[in-house]
């Protein structure tokens, strides 16, 4: 692959093969504040997919304006959106004893602090793309190349 921003296609396809496995009829339990979602992880990750996609369209519009993109910046994004995406979809693969009324304390403790860091990484994953769409603009303000350079 030529361009750097092409490897966030391998995080598509990972993406892809994991909402078609097994896993992806599989729910992710998410608490916030009193509400409780219960979603799918084939939804989160075809979601994510689709961000991913027409993240790569905005980078190609990016290298098409100035002749390159930042590669430490590409790689970081992909990097961390990886890392954080990676680690929200497999919380949501941990499972507990689903027998009701059978949880002890520290049962408990375990299933409120992966949900807690359920909630960080999600926020942290949006954290992320919220620096990428500032980018994203701050490139599109600045002056493009000249085509002839």
């Amino acid at each position: 692959m030529k361009k750097i921003e092409h490897i966030l296609f391998w995080l598509v396809v990972i993406l892809v093969f994991f909402s078609i496995s097994k896993y992806g009829a599989m729910t992710t339990d998410i608490d916030v504040s009193d509400t409780y979602f219960i979603i799918k992880n084939s939804q989160i990750a075809i979601t994510f997919v689709l961000w991913l996609l027409i993240v790569v369209f905005l980078f190609r519009m990016i290298r098409r304006r100035h002749q390159a993109v930042n590669k430490k910046f590409v790689v970081a994004y992909t990097v961390i959106t990886a890392l954080l995406l990676g680690l929200f979809l497999g919380l949501g693969l941990v499972k507990g004893d689903s027998a009701a009324g059978t949880y002890n304390t520290e049962d408990l403790d375990a299933l409120m602090f992966r949900n807690q860091l359920k909630v960080w990484c999600m926020e942290g994953c949006l954290l992320v793309q919220v620096i990428f769409l500032i980018y994203f603009f701050i490139q599109m303000v600045k002056k493009p190349v000249p085509s002839g350079v």
